[in-house]
C-alpha cells in the first residue's frame, strides 16, 4: 500500500498508535469518531498491507543493561553491500542498518552491554572478507532517540 492510497483516517490511526500503541480499539474508535468494527478492519488492512509492520514497545535500553550505543560506518566491496547489511542486521544487538551515500556504504546503529561486547562485534564484522574499512563511534548520550518521531509531530 503506497502513501497515496492511505486516506486521512488511516494516517490519523497510524499516528495515534505511534504515540501510544497500547490504546484499545475502543479508545481509537472514540477518538476518531468511528465504530470499533471499522477501526478493527482498518487496522487489519494496514497490517496486511505492510503499512504497520508490527506492534512493539520502545524500551529504555539503559535500564535493561545496554549502556553502550555505537554508530559504525563500513566501507564494503562493491556488489557486497546488501550481503553485508543483511548479515549484520541479523545480530539482535543491531537496531538499524542503513545503505548510505558518501565515503562509507553502511551505517550501523547497535546497542551493547559493554565496550567488550562492542569490541567483539566490531572484530567479527571486520573479519568479513568484503569489509574494507570501519569507523566506530560511541554515543555519549542520547539527546533524541525516537523512531516514531515523524509520525508523532503534527
Amino acid at each position: 500500500m503506497q502513501g497515496a492510497q492511505l486516506d486521512e483516517i488511516d494516517v490519523k490511526l497510524v499516528k495515534l498508535l505511534a504515540r501510544d500503541s497500547r490504546r484499545s480499539i475502543r479508545e481509537l474508535a472514540r477518538e476518531l469518531g468511528m465504530a470499533g468494527s471499522t477501526i478493527h478492519a482498518r487496522l487489519h488492512k494496514l497490517v496486511e498491507n505492510g503499512v504497520i509492520k508490527r506492534f512493539t514497545v520502545l524500551p529504555d535500553y539503559e535500564a535493561l543493561g545496554y549502556s553502550v550505543t555505537a554508530v559504525i560506518l563500513l566501507q564494503v566491496e562493491g556488489g557486497k553491500i546488501l550481503d553485508a547489511g543483511e548479515y549484520i542486521a541479523k545480530d539482535p544487538r543491531v537496531i538499524a542498518v542503513y545503505d548510505i551515500t558518501g565515503d562509507y556504504d553502511l551505517a550501523v546503529i547497535a546497542k551493547f552491554r559493554s565496550v567488550n561486547d562492542l569490541d567483539s562485534f566490531v572484530k567479527k564484522v571486520n573479519r568479513l572478507p568484503y569489509i574494507r574499512r570501519s569507523v566506530t563511534s560511541l554515543a555519549l548520550r542520547a539527546i533524541k532517540e525516537d523512531f516514531t518521531s515523524p509520525l508523532t509531530s503534527g
